[in-house]
């Protein structure tokens, strides 16, 4: 028998907000999935998954931290070997949710810290763990009027420092994927321009943004792609002045909603997911505290206050600002269904297919031949109980 080429049997795909019932075929010796027509070949390793759910795996598109490590302490602890160990813990998480691949997010830091935190974060592989695909940068470009928990301190505008200057040429081409914005600020509708023509790999988002619906607009003709958390750290919308969450009704852009059912009403889930359900995203805006105990935690570099957890709730102790979530990806999936009466599949590719469109992300997010075989094998409630990384099982649940 050929070991190399597998097929799940007995189950259903995510495909295109969909449950399809049908066999799935995969080389774990090319990482591949494989065309169908191999149900004619010999020797195929056949798994039953009893009428389980295949999804492609999820992909991560918004995590500050988990586990107690935040992607802005990288490169301040005991060196490479320290922060690899801290990445790869992360990844292992994020594998036992059913990801196979993220994007680690940098909130506003000094400006003398990017150039030290972002090439830590290049994309690369981890034994037994999701996949990191890059970075996202959020800020310093950001408004302060809607700085959430940055600190104001860091706020920079374009017009006052490149982002060559700032990140380092290196990591805009090697690390940094995806860039959030205002573009409101002066000199930000130039600086759209100048990514776009420069480094036309990284995908730019507005968000953290007082920005009306016209500057939204006009952002999007220079390139913007993205909404960052929409509604969050942003105007609301209103009926004569929309804002940037207007933009949702274009058709033009992808958008990400925080799903852990504190930073959004059900009631406006179900409008952003039925307003363009090819172009809604699912993040959970996690930070270190995601994974960990409820209670006062220690601020840091960016949160230089108490932090006070409970549950998916994180505070700066003695307001009620928002600091993040500690939602899981899973999560953001089964509170989908919860709060809008989706389906599975539908709510999966919030998490899969649209998060590769948005990132141009070409070998992975889909359940299609010549793809990576990257997996998430789910109940009939979202519930993860195995993660496939190339082919090969890297994680299952101990109460499958």
């Amino acid at each position: 028998m050929d070991r190399t080429l597998k097929c799940f049997t007995n189950c259903l795909l995510c495909v295109s907000g969909e449950l399809v019932a049908q066999d799935i075929y995969f080389s774990t010796e090319q990482g591949t999935i494989t065309p169908n027509y191999y149900y004619r070949q010999e020797g195929v390793e056949r798994i039953d998954l009893d009428g389980k759910i295949v999804s492609p795996g999820f992909l991560d598109l918004q995590p500050n931290g988990m586990k107690g490590v935040h992607f802005t302490h990288l490169a301040q602890g005991d060196g490479f070997e320290d922060d690899e160990r801290k990445l790869q813990e992360v990844s292992e998480m994020e594998a036992s949710h059913g990801v196979t691949g993220w994007w680690a997010t940098v909130p506003t830091v000094d400006r003398h810290q990017w150039k030290e935190i972002l090439p830590t974060l290049k994309p690369r592989t981890f034994t037994s763990g999701a996949d990191l695909l890059g970075a996202h940068v959020e800020g310093p470009y950001i408004n302060e009027s809607k700085k959430g928990a940055h600190n104001a301190s860091y706020l920079v505008e374009p017009t006052q420092i490149s982002p060559s200057e700032l990140y380092g040429d290196g990591s805009l081409r090697e690390a940094v994927k995806l860039i959030t914005l205002a573009p409101e600020l002066p000199g930000a509708i130039a600086l759209i321009g100048q990514l776009q023509e420069e480094y036309p790999h990284i995908v730019i988002s507005l968000g953290h943004s007082s920005a009306t619906y016209d500057e939204g607009i006009a952002a999007m003709q220079l390139g913007a792609r993205a909404l960052t958390h929409v509604f969050n750290a942003m105007n609301p919308l209103h009926h004569r002045l929309p804002g940037l969450a207007g933009l949702m009704s274009t058709g033009k852009c992808h958008y990400s909603i925080i799903l852990d059912g504190i930073h959004l009403h059900p009631s406006v889930v179900t409008l952003c997911m039925r307003t363009d359900p090819r172009k809604c995203v699912f993040i959970t805006d996690s930070i270190e505290l995601a994974g960990m105990p409820d209670g006062l935690h220690p601020g840091h570099g960016q949160i230089p206050q108490r932090q006070l957890k409970q549950g998916n709730r994180v505070t700066i102790e003695g307001t009620d600002t928002l600091i993040g979530s500690c939602c899981t990806l899973d999560e953001c999936v089964r509170n989908a269904v919860a709060f809008t009466g989706c389906n599975l599949a539908e709510a999966v590719q919030c998490v899969t297919e649209n998060i590769a469109d948005l990132m141009g992300e070409r070998k992975r997010g889909k359940l299609e031949p010549g793809r990576r075989a990257d997996f998430a094998i789910l109940d009939s409630e979202g519930t993860v109980l195995e993660t496939w990384i190339s082919g090969n099982k890297v994680w299952e649940s101990t109460s499958a």
